[in-house]
């Protein structure tokens, strides 16, 4: 109603850009083949979101299949489609209407995430790059340009200002994850928290992916300096292969794949540490299995390639197994069965819990009856 009432606004001062804007999303949809009538109702259509009531995008687990996508239009379509639902009207609310959401964003310049919360940063939870990060990758596949992308940053309301998100990443990456002091203070964790750094460098490889400008070389360099090259010396290897050997594995897999997306111009002595790090642990440790370390048919080729034949024989040998006994897992009659022994053991000792308490009650009142018998008896006397 408001955009509406925006675009019909007239003023010969000052230039009505809603209403240019609801023009252009108009003449965008009429180009697409909607109907005029259509056209005119959609053009004014600014709130969008997941289809069916959805929350998720869909494209977290496609930019952790690199080997299921070979251009960046595939994950900004994806997203397009399963976030393009509108909540317009009470009639028209929460329904797909095809190139709403692409008309919507036709002539988008930036793209703005509020963060009123110290607990999460661009980083540190995955939900910044999908959905901030997504939006970014669809206005670019929409019209052609990077927009600029923002943090509106209100966590101090007195000082509230706006972040660009490279600075933003660049500030939390040397505040935690290349800082020594927050790697010894992390390191004095549980398996959590070395998975905690995986999830980070996972997420530096998702906004690598969505805003590429957002993500250099030298932040690349700054990772594998800390956690491959351990130039401070904290015992990186030795701390990842007693507490999560799994987490080492993750994080060497995902700086490959951004090798080998050519996101990142690695050295060939880089690339070749990370792969001889990375069959190592897989080797010695077995693989995680992750979307990165198992399920990447064209990064296991890669890796394996930057390695000598034996190590590479005992990679592919190491992951074939765990992959095959995935498959055979999720067909296994005998998990079936345990699972059913195990409920038949919970309600048993349901039935035994449920008895005692029945009988600690029944003693209980048995004891109040007598009690109350023997009080009357004595008040009687």
């Amino acid at each position: 109603r408001a955009v509406k009432m925006a675009a019909e606004a007239a003023d010969k001062e000052y230039p009505n850009y809603v209403a240019e804007g609801v023009v252009e999303s108009e003449r965008h949809l009429v180009e697409k083949g909607v109907t005029p009538k259509e056209a005119r109702e959609l053009s004014t259509a600014r709130v969008f979101g997941g289809v069916n009531g959805n929350y998720g995008s869909g494209i977290q687990g496609m930019v952790k299949a690199g080997d299921r996508w070979e251009n960046e239009s595939e994950i900004a379509e994806t997203y397009i489609n399963n976030m393009g639902a509108v909540y317009g009207s009470e009639e028209d609310w929460e329904k797909m209407h095809d190139y709403a959401f692409e008309a919507a964003l036709t002539r988008t310049d930036v793209v703005v995430q509020p963060r009123q919360s110290n607990t999460w940063g661009a980083l540190s939870l995955d939900h910044v790059y999908e959905f901030m990060g997504g939006m970014n990758l669809a206005v670019k596949n929409v019209t052609g340009k990077d927009p600029e992308a923002y943090l509106s940053d209100y966590r101090n309301r007195n000082n509230a200002r706006m972040q660009e998100v490279k600075e933003a990443i660049g500030v939390e990456s040397r505040t935690t994850i290349l800082n020594p002091t927050y790697i010894k203070e992390k390191m004095k964790g549980g398996a959590g928290d070395a998975s905690g750094f995986a999830d980070i460098i996972r997420n530096t490889y998702g906004w690598n992916v969505m805003k590429p400008a957002a993500i250099d070389d030298e932040l690349w360099d700054d990772i594998y300096d800390t956690y491959v090259a351990d130039k401070h010396g904290l015992g990186i290897k030795d701390y990842f292969t007693s507490t999560n050997p799994a987490a080492i594995e993750e994080m060497t897999a995902v700086m490959l794949e951004t090798v080998r997306k050519g996101m990142w111009e690695a050295s060939p002595e880089q690339v070749e540490a990370l792969a001889n790090l990375h069959t190592e642990i897989v080797n010695e440790y077995a693989p995680s299995c992750s979307g990165f370390v198992c399920d990447n048919a064209k990064l296991r080729d890669f890796i394996a390639s930057k390695v000598s034949k034996e190590t590479a024989g005992k990679y592919n040998q190491a992951i074939g197994t765990i992959r095959a006994e995935a498959v055979a897992g999720s067909d296994n009659d005998g998990m079936v069965m345990q699972k059913e022994e195990l409920n038949n053991t919970e309600k048993t000792t349901s039935r035994i819990n449920g008895v005692i308490v029945g009988i600690a009650v029944a003693v209980v009142l048995v004891i109040v009856a007598v009690l109350l018998r023997r009080r009357k008896k004595q008040q009687a006397e």
